[in-house]
């Protein structure tokens, strides 16, 4: 069985969106080389059939170019700025991790988020810790695929910066034994 991750992972939305890209920027590439002659012209401005010539060829394949240049350019910057969020994200947590300073949270609770999948809300987990001076602290998970509570003994470990506690990350995989579906 394969372990799978109880987080929701959106980075397949990143390279969905880059494979569009690429499916936009090909036929603008491949109709850069494709021979145009007098007897496949056919290049019409504002109603009006223009001639075959050299310059009209080439303003031809110019917006042919531009027209599919431009979803695939506003594809790439939306994927490739996803993929850098979560690449960004992972190193954080990574980070976090490394450090090893961490505290154990209890009061488990499950919150609903405004992201929906599949006509369900994303759930997050909230957890909170009171330390000696008796500061009370609430901590928030990254969206999650289901209710981890009932693997989770009633306690989570959170990763956090020393120097600053609002720089954390709830380890709720961490935190629990291996679940296999």
């Amino acid at each position: 069985m394969k372990n799978k991750s109880i987080y929701s992972n959106f980075k397949w939305v990143a390279w969905l969106l880059i494979g569009m890209g690429v499916l936009f920027l090909v036929p603008a590439i491949v109709m850069q080389f494709v021979p145009i002659g007098p007897d496949n012209f056919n290049l019409t401005l504002n109603g009006v059939r223009q001639p075959y010539t050299e310059a009209n060829a080439a303003l031809f394949r110019r917006i042919f170019l531009y027209a599919f240049s431009a979803p695939t350019l506003i594809l790439f910057i939306i994927g490739g700025v996803i993929l850098f969020y979560h690449i960004r994200k992972t190193k954080k947590e990574n980070d976090l991790r490394e450090m090893g300073t961490y505290l154990i949270a209890g009061n488990l609770e499950v919150g609903y988020s405004s992201i929906r999948v599949n006509y369900r809300h994303q759930i997050f987990l909230t957890c909170s810790y009171v330390d000696e001076k008796g500061n009370n602290y609430l901590f928030k998970s990254r969206p999650l695929r289901y209710d981890p509570r009932a693997f989770l003994n009633g306690q989570v470990k959170v990763y956090y910066q020393p120097d600053n506690i609002s720089n954390y990350f709830v380890d709720v995989e961490g935190s629990m034994d291996p679940v296999y579906e």
